[in-house]
Formats: structure tokens, sequence, C-alpha cells
């Protein structure tokens, strides 16, 4: 079997895919990573084929916007970035596909991945990180922005999706079925429903985190969390482990590893620490955000296995990204979330509501808020709840899982 894995996005939407392809590298099928250039190194590593979906100045382009954080315009944003490649990567996913045993695993947000699984009649699978993109009225994500109240009723519920589907349609459905057309296929609408392949969609988050509802696709299944922090070797930096080992656990701060504009999050983050008498890890890959100087209590760094860090750690301050959130969760380590627009509200939400911690909306991010939030997360009686929490992560691997959906998928 030759299983093309192609994603968009950073770390936590491509190392899902990344671990994936080891486990059918390790069952013997050929894999291809289409993902950003930038990640060329990461398939290389793992034995696999790579194909650029975009460059490394197209994927700048699209991280270095503040609107890519703005719960509003961030929609808007991918939207006007994405559909210029569409056809660009149409041509490439269909030269990849031309084996007889392909078989596609897709982020949802490639549509050009559903077009050649349409012209070609190609097996693909949809692998769905986070619950926030499922439009259900039964259990309505917490949107950004704008979102449905848990307690609407069914008919506003329909009228809701109705509207999120028409934005869609308005911002990508042009592009889409002139791309569609040339291809021979017909137009369609309702996108963020079509963009779901109709054959299976592997959720790739355990029923306690998201409780599969009526009007979920039938197709649908859950995996499980996909723990893959993206390297061969987990191991943290020496730094960090002495620095964990020279007091009392650190609190970590991250708001994700695409985040540019994070300059205020990390000045806060510290004077919260100050005020505590707290010392914290500064996550970011890109350290002009950092206060000068930094104080000795607090450390910098690039990057950092979350499986190792945040046992370590005393709570984990981040965005809402889904593989921090999991990653927290599983060291039972309280979290403070601060989303800011995608599927960040909705896994906030989420969290609050498994007793795992809480979250701030974006007037109390100051250090006296942070600190107020901290100080009640560094209570004994959070890390026991968070202790319960990890407990309900069972012994089995959702990449086997998902693997052996798409090997069905061949047959």
């Amino acid at each position: 079997m030759h299983a093309i894995l192609v994603t968009m996005g950073t770390d936590g939407d491509v190392f899902p895919f990344v671990g994936l392809g080891a486990r059918l590298r390790e069952r013997g099928h050929r894999v291809t990573l289409v993902a950003p250039a930038s990640y060329q190194a990461s398939a290389e590593q793992n034995g696999f084929g790579f194909h650029s979906l975009v460059s490394q100045a197209e994927s700048d382009e699209f991280i270095a916007s503040p609107d890519l954080w703005h719960p509003l315009r961030s929609g808007l944003h991918g939207a006007r970035w994405g559909v210029r490649f569409i056809r660009r990567q149409y041509d490439l996913l269909a030269e990849l596909a031309s084996d007889a045993d392909t078989v596609i695993a897709t982020n949802p947000g490639v549509l050009a991945t559903r077009l050649v699984q349409e012209k070609f009649a190609k097996p693909a699978a949809t692998l769905l990180l986070q619950p926030g993109l499922i439009p259900s009225v039964c259990a309505p994500p917490v949107m950004p922005g704008f979102p449905l109240p848990q307690w609407a009723p069914r008919w506003a519920g329909h009228v809701y999706w109705r509207l999120v589907d028409g934005t869609g349609d308005f911002l990508v459905g042009r592009e889409l079925n002139r791309v569609r057309a040339a291809c021979g296929l017909p137009p369609v609408r309702r996108i963020f429903r079509w963009w779901l392949s109709p054959q299976r969609v592997i959720g790739m988050f355990p029923e306690w985190y998201a409780t599969p509802q009526p009007d979920w696709p039938p197709q649908m299944r859950l995996a499980g969390f996909p723990m893959f922090d993206g390297r061969t070797s987990g191991t943290l930096p020496p730094e960090v482990v002495d620095f964990c080992n020279a007091g009392t656990p650190p609190i970590a701060f991250t708001m994700g590893t695409g985040m540019m504009h994070a300059a205020d999050f990390f000045a806060a983050a510290t004077g919260a620490c100050r005020i505590l008498g707290q010392r914290g890890i500064l996550l970011t890959k890109y350290p002009q955000q950092l206060p000068a100087p930094l104080p000795a209590t607090m450390l910098p760094c690039s990057f950092a296995p979350f499986q190792e860090l945040f046992p370590r750690c005393a709570v984990v301050v981040h965005h809402g990204g889904i593989g921090t959130t999991a990653r927290a969760l599983a060291a039972g380590t309280p979290q403070l979330v601060l989303p800011l627009a995608w599927d960040q509200p909705d896994n906030a939400a989420r969290v609050r509501r498994l007793g795992a911690g809480n979250s701030l909306g974006p007037r109390q991010r100051n250090a006296a808020g942070l600190a107020a939030a901290l100080a009640e997360l560094l209570k004994p009686e959070a890390r026991v709840r968070c202790a319960a929490v990890a407990g309900r992560f069972g012994d089995a691997d959702p990449f086997q899982i998902a693997a052996e959906w798409l090997e069905a998928l061949a047959v």
C-alpha cells in the first residue's frame, strides 16, 4: 500500500500525520508525506517520501499575519491564502495518487485531496484532529467570534450552521468550483460538509473528550489522541532538565509553534510569575517576542517534547491547540487556556468541563489576571482533578487503530 499523508499548518497539524506515517512504515507500507516545505527533514528522518504542499515563503506569509489569530478575521485570512493553491495542489496530488495501491489520509483543509478522491475514485480518509470542526446541532462546538449557545433550540442550530456553510461557500466556493469544472466535476455547496471524506473520517480524539452525537457524520470513528511530538528522540534539552530540577516545578507558557505575535503574552507571563514567586519556561521559536532581559527565574526554550516537559510543570498556559491540550491532559497537569481562534475556544470549553483547568478572555490576560487564575490552578485539588482525567488514557495505540482503518480502505 502506498499511503499519501496530506496536511497543512504548523507542528500540531503535521506531527500527527508523521506519527501515523511512522506506524504505517512499521507495518510495511510505503509512505509519502505532502506538507509544508519545512517538514521535509521530518519526513526524511522517518523514511518517508516527501513533496511540498506550499513553499517556506508561502507558509511564512500565512503565519506572519496577525489576522491568523483573530477570532473572526482568521477564517477570511485562511480562505484568501488557501484558495490560491487548489489547482496546483490538485495537479501534484493527482500525479502522486497514480499508483493503483494508493490510499490517502488528509487534513480536511486541503480541498484538493477531495477533488482527487472524486476524480480518480481513490480511497481516502479525513483525519480530524479536533471535534471543534464537526457542525453538530446536538452538541455544538464553541466556535470563535459568535458561538452557538449550548441551550439554543434545534431550529436555531440549523440556521446557524447554514450561515456558517454559506460563509464557506462565499469565501472558497467560487474558486473551488472553477477548479472542479476544469476537472469535469459538478459544482458543490456546503463545503464544510463536503470536505469530509464520505468513506471514512477518523477522529483523532477519544470519546471521553467528545462524545459522539447522532448528527455526526455516520462514517466517523474515533481513534484517540495522537501522541507524537515529531522527534525520533523525546529527550528534554539538558538546560531544561537542569532548570526543572533546580527548584519547584515551573509553569510552562506557550502560544503554539506558529505564533509570531505573542510579545504581550510573554511579558504578562513573566509578570505573573513575579507576582506569584513562581518560575516559568517560555516556549517559542521566535525569541524576539520575549522580554529582555529575562529574570533568572524564567527560562527561554525554542522546543521541548511536551510528553517529557509537562509532567515536570506545575501548570501549562497555552493557546488551546488540540495537541498541547491533549499532552497536558495526559500529563495530569492543570491547564490555563487562552484561546484565540479556530478550534481553540472549543478546546478551552472541553478542558473546563473535564475539570482539568480554566480559561481567560482577552481582557483578563494581563499579569494580574494570569496570576489570579494561576493561583487557583496551583492548589493541590486542581492537580487531583487532573490526575483523574489522565487516568482515562488507556493503552490502545491511536496510530495503530488509524493505520488499520486505512488498510481496510485499500481492500
